[in-house]
């Protein structure tokens, strides 16, 4: 969560963002219909009776100005009841148990969970944001099976895409600028390992960023697909006017995607 400033989710709370209208003309769906489908389900939810208390940790860098408002803010345009509690760390953990929530969020710099209370199970800002913008990604590509999509960035994000588009029939190559990195997921996943960054870049119609990138429109192929959560990234005008959709917000499709999945833990379908 290190690489997020206040100046990247000043928008988010009050939704300057317009992120649903946006997704509806790249993707066909909106921020909770993407989570939904990433949480398996194909039908709208009503989510109203979900309360959720969103904790400020205070721990290694601190409080990221404005982060807890922004998840309170996301949570709530699913329909769910949220808050931000008036305590933080422990002590925030503790109203919000007292206060017999059903979900609590929190993030640390090295962890984002939305955590259910009752079924005692998480889950995390890696496998979210990977879900979410493969989602994403698979809507506005009009499918992703049999097609080739590269996956820039083999972190933690970088690990869950590559598994998830695997699963779904794409044929998947992954680069990192360690190449050592995306080598291990080759063996491991049995997948494409490329260690030219620029070229797995403009051989790729369908990509799906993980990483800090700059995306030079040289490399950028005509009518491209970018599902991008990585920050921060840079696109020129003439690569934004050959792809076809670039797919980013600094928060929302991550966090929705952690909120629903974990609200269905304990919810009848």
């Amino acid at each position: 969560m290190t690489r997020l400033t206040p100046d990247l989710i000043e928008g988010v709370p009050d939704d300057t963002i317009d992120l649903d209208s946006k997704l509806m003309k790249m993707c066909g769906k909106t921020v909770k219909q993407i989570a939904l489908e990433g949480a398996g389900v194909d039908h709208d939810v009503d989510f109203s009776k979900v309360r959720v208390a969103v904790i400020p940790i205070t721990s290694g860098m601190g409080v990221i100005g404005g982060f807890s408002q922004s998840v309170d803010a996301i949570v709530k345009r699913l329909g769910m009841q949220s808050y931000v509690t008036k305590g933080t760390d422990v002590n925030g953990f503790s109203q919000a148990i007292n206060d017999g929530v059903d979900m609590i969020m929190m993030a640390d710099d090295a962890m984002f969970v939305a955590y259910n209370v009752h079924a005692a199970r998480s889950t995390n800002n890696s496998w979210g944001t990977a879900m979410g913008y493969a989602v994403a990604l698979k809507n506005a590509a009009g499918g992703v099976k049999g097609k080739d999509v590269l996956v820039i960035g083999a972190g933690l994000v970088g690990t869950e895409a590559v598994q998830i588009l695997k699963s779904w029939g794409a044929n998947v190559s992954v680069t990192d600028i360690k190449f050592e990195k995306a080598k291990a997921l080759e063996e491991k996943f049995g997948v494409k390992a490329l260690q030219d960054v620029e070229s797995a870049l403009s051989s790729h119609k369908y990509i799906l960023n993980a990483a800090p990138a700059i995306f030079p429109g040289r490399l950028i192929m005509e009518g491209a697909v970018v599902s991008t959560p990585g920050v921060p990234h840079y696109f020129d005008e003439e690569g934004r006017k050959k792809a076809k959709a670039i797919i980013h917000d600094p928060l929302e499709i991550g966090t929705a995607m952690m909120a629903v999945n974990s609200a269905l833990f304990t919810m009848k379908q």
